[in-house]
């Protein structure tokens, strides 16, 4: 399941999560950077996190105790990991 991890370095992480006990394992990790963009708001990135590593793929195992949090990322956010490093489907958003 793609989830946020925020660590108690401040950093954000985002990727495939599986919780195993005191474990999380995060498979095709990446690190969510917020930059300015053109108009100056807020713009999202993303910056892979550790991607030379055989672990990148297999999945990359993360002590609970280092976690601040885990969230779910909102719908575009999913979709724009999942094309560039998922499976390449989009969820649709529900019609108002």
């Amino acid at each position: 399941m793609i989830k946020c991890i925020t660590l108690k370095t401040a950093q954000t992480l985002m990727g495939d999560v599986d919780e195993r006990g005191s474990i999380i394992k995060v498979k095709k990790p990446v690190q969510v950077i917020v930059q300015p963009g053109k108009d100056g708001s807020p713009m999202m990135a993303f910056a892979p996190f550790l991607e030379f590593t055989t672990e990148f793929e297999s999945g990359v195992d993360i002590q609970f105790g280092d976690v601040l949090c885990i969230t779910t990322p909102v719908r575009e956010l999913e979709n724009q990991y999942n094309k560039m490093f998922g499976v390449g489907i989009e969820i649709v958003s529900s019609m108002p």
